[in-house]
């Protein structure tokens, strides 16, 4: 039992140190509610309570003030907790109480658990006025864009309440965009703003102290651009040009070492199996690819997928992305992205292939197979796949010969072929 209290204490302490430093974050780089040198954030902060007659000890407050006083204005507490079952009503009542014994201070509450919440804690949060928050580990997310790309996420009017609901209260539920889903006294919302929105902290200050905290309003992020296929087969070749690439397989670790010593790019392979395959971020720039076998042909399209969100600069889109085995399979069979996250996933996976295998040097390779085979083009194309076995026996032989000669799986050398219309399936 001691053991398991000592295992809490150290999940909660992990989550607790992730939280502070995710919002020590976001005040020093101007994105929340007020400027930077206008609020100090602490941990384990004691605040005075006459019921106690002494200080109760919150996790993380944030601690804002109008410029020239001693005083701060307004505090918000944030309480972390990470269990391994959902948050019960008992420890939302015992929050509540701690929050309403802080006196002399307009105070704001937030609850903030990496486990899901018993349902009926909502009605407990809004009718006391503070918040509950569910903060994923930012090592699950798939992606993180800027909320001027995600349709909803400035308001939780315009997302379901069901799904922030349902992702409130499901233990088994996983991220795939936002990083934090809350209810507050006025509503839903899944992104932070929504939180200091719903928390209604604007509303303690008038017009004029408000124009002297806030901070300036972000430039608007740009739409993702729609590059064409022939506009990244050409970067991919400059891309190859800068490492001297001449045929065969492409020497990853070449360019990996070319973009670190020139721009400062940090590639690491960690063995540990994940439920992602790789992932990048863009502050700091880095590369995490989750393999066994670095040369293996899932872990080399992994990390030309994620130089390619590199090389593409997406960085003004997205902080981060990650990508399961399942999200390749599916984004390389897309062949028009409809929509933003489509369009980034498209345009890596285009650049991973043309990367791994370039446009002349697969042709060439091809065109030498077909002639060493003897196939025949019979008015289809040298390369028809459809029931038949003659068909079927020269595709394998060729697609496996390239598959090893390029080290890329099976899958990437059909989709190529097809790509550059070498291949016509029935």
């Amino acid at each position: 039992m001691e053991i398991e209290k000592l295992s809490t204490y150290a999940k909660g302490d992990k989550f607790e140190e992730q939280v502070f430093q995710f919002l020590s974050r976001e005040i020093n780089e101007g994105r929340f509610f007020c400027r930077p040198e206008n609020c100090q954030i602490y941990r384990k902060r004691g605040y005075y309570s006459r019921d106690r007659d002494d200080a109760i000890i919150f996790d993380i407050s944030i601690e804002v003030f109008l410029p020239g006083f001693e005083k701060p204005s307004m505090i918000i507490i944030i309480e972390c907790k990470n269990y391994s079952g959902t948050v019960p009503v008992c420890d939302i009542e015992e929050f509540s109480s701690k929050v309403s014994q802080v006196t002399g201070f307009n105070v704001k509450g937030i609850f903030a658990s990496m486990s899901a919440f018993q349902s009926g804690t909502f009605n407990i949060a809004r009718n006391r006025g503070f918040g509950l928050l569910r903060y994923f580990d930012q090592s699950e997310f798939r992606w993180e864009l800027p909320r001027a790309l995600l349709t909803g996420a400035q308001s939780a009017k315009s997302r379901k309440r069901a799904e922030i609901e349902y992702a409130l209260t499901h233990p088994d539920f996983r991220p795939t965009i936002y990083s934090a889903y809350a209810v507050t006294p006025s509503g839903y919302t899944d992104g932070w703003d929504g939180i200091w929105r719903g928390l209604s902290l604007e509303a303690a200050f008038s017009e004029n102290e408000l124009r002297l905290i806030h901070p300036p309003l972000p430039a608007a992020k740009p739409r993702v651009a729609f590059v064409s296929k022939n506009s990244i087969e050409d970067l991919a070749e400059r891309v190859l040009k800068s490492i001297c690439y001449i045929r065969g397989d492409v020497d990853l670790n070449k360019l990996v070492l070319h973009e670190k010593n020139t721009n400062g790019l940090n590639v690491r392979f960690i063995g540990e199996r994940r439920s992602a395959l790789g992932s990048i971020t863009f502050s700091p720039l880095e590369i995490k690819i989750f393999a066994t076998d670095e040369q293996s042909s899932l872990a080399r399209f992994t990390l030309a997928h994620e130089l390619g969100h590199y090389f593409l600069s997406h960085g003004r889109y997205m902080t981060r992305e990650s990508i399961q085995s399942r999200d390749i399979d599916q984004s390389q069979l897309i062949t028009i992205p409809k929509g933003e996250i489509e369009r980034l996933e498209w345009q890596a996976n285009t650049f991973a292939s043309c990367l791994l295998m370039p446009r002349n040097e697969f042709n060439t390779a091809l065109n030498l197979l077909i002639k060493h085979h003897e196939i025949r083009n019979r008015g289809h194309g040298a390369l028809y796949l459809d029931g038949q076995r003659d068909n079927v026996d020269n595709f394998w032989k060729i697609a496996t010969a390239l598959s090893k000669y390029f080290r890329v799986s099976l899958t990437a050398i059909r989709l190529r072929m097809k790509a550059l219309n070498l291949l016509v399936e029935a």
